[in-house]
């Protein structure tokens, strides 16, 4: 019926895409059909974190410094873990926007906590504190 009214593409494309989708990305998934429906389960792989330790990081020796706000201490954190950091990269281990990250590294700069080093492409973040 949906097909007929065009609400859909194609009857049953829908498995096929996603089996497809779900190979080509190396992705394990199962089906399962109940008497209400169907549904797709898809195991996603483990996830490595850069900011696993930042909670413990920022709780010993950052966190004293009560100059610094929550942004300021989670990005000093990270740039202690993972110095060749990008903006980018911080601003979605932080869930803040790359905007935000880039006032917190200003601050971390103008402050003494953080100096620029490297070449213009190989840029890396000094934590001087």
């Amino acid at each position: 019926m949906l097909f007929l009214t065009r609400s859909i593409e194609q009857f049953g494309s829908g498995f096929k895409r996603i089996d497809r989708l779900c190979k080509d990305a190396k992705i394990k998934y199962s089906y399962e059909r109940s008497e209400n429906g169907f549904k797709f389960i898809i195991f996603r792989p483990q996830i490595e974190s850069v900011t696993s330790n930042v909670t413990s990081d920022v709780t010993s020796t950052i966190a004293l410094d009560t100059s610094l706000n929550g942004t300021e201490k989670a990005v000093l954190a990270i740039l202690k873990i993972k110095p060749d950091s990008s903006r980018e990269e911080i601003a979605d281990n932080v869930s803040k926007t790359v905007r935000t990250v880039q006032r917190a590294l200003d601050s971390l700069r103008d402050k003494g906590y953080i100096r620029r080093a490297g070449a213009k492409q190989y840029k890396t973040w000094e934590v001087l504190r």
